[in-house]
């Protein structure tokens, strides 16, 4: 009996150190699988927040790159409109200076000297036909004195002063009318102050672009 309680008691050892031994492999197992599952879910955490983020500062540079290119282009058109309305500006006092200038005794030797110009870009023409304004008729006699030839004076599509010849025999015109010249003046002024803004920023006004 007594070998026989110690077989019982070894045999009941080497169970529980076995038992022992296989609780802590499945333990352990059991840890590392918690760990790795720990460690992956970080990682899904992590990833997560880095797409987040990444689309964050996507979203967010977009959007200032809009306002940027919204604020740049009402900046523009703002310039734009305010350069035309100046130009509107420096035109009416162009216009009204003419109009003073066509009240005075100077405009009729004016006239008389825009004739003798026209009438030399139609040399041998026999049948002039000059137009005036409405207003300048009345000054037709001393147009036709100073022409040293036959001419005929009538009113035209002139508002601002000046006149325009014509020989429809030969096929020519010449337009001395201040509404010519100042069709003219506006499109030199629009180049000269910039009205047609550039896509890339050049200054108009610089010495440089013009010699370019």
């Amino acid at each position: 009996m007594p070998e026989l309680s110690k077989k019982l008691e070894r045999f009941t050892s080497i169970l529980l150190a076995e038992a022992t031994a296989e609780n802590e492999r499945t333990l352990n197992e059991l840890k590392e699988r918690h760990d790795a599952a720990l460690e992956s879910a970080e990682d899904r955490v992590l990833l997560e927040a880095y797409e987040y983020i990444h689309r964050e500062v996507t979203r967010i540079r977009g959007e200032q790159g809009r306002l940027v290119s919204q604020h740049l282009l009402e900046q523009k058109r703002a310039l734009s409109r305010r350069r035309e309305e100046i130009a509107e500006e420096v035109f009416a006092l162009v216009r009204a200076r003419i109009a003073a200038f066509t009240r005075t005794p100077a405009y009729r030797q004016r006239l008389q000297a825009l004739l003798q110009e026209a009438l030399s870009a139609l040399p041998g023409a026999k049948d002039v036909v000059v137009s005036v304004r409405e207003e300048d008729l009345p000054l037709a006699k001393e147009l036709k004195a100073a022409a040293g030839r036959p001419i005929t004076v009538e009113a035209g599509p002139i508002h601002l002063g000046g006149l325009i010849a014509r020989s429809d025999s030969l096929g020519l015109r010449a337009d001395a009318s201040f509404d010519c010249a100042m069709a003219g003046l506006d499109g030199h002024f629009a180049r000269v102050v910039g009205l047609a803004l550039t896509d890339d920023g050049s200054d108009p006004l610089d010495p440089a672009q013009k010699e370019g």
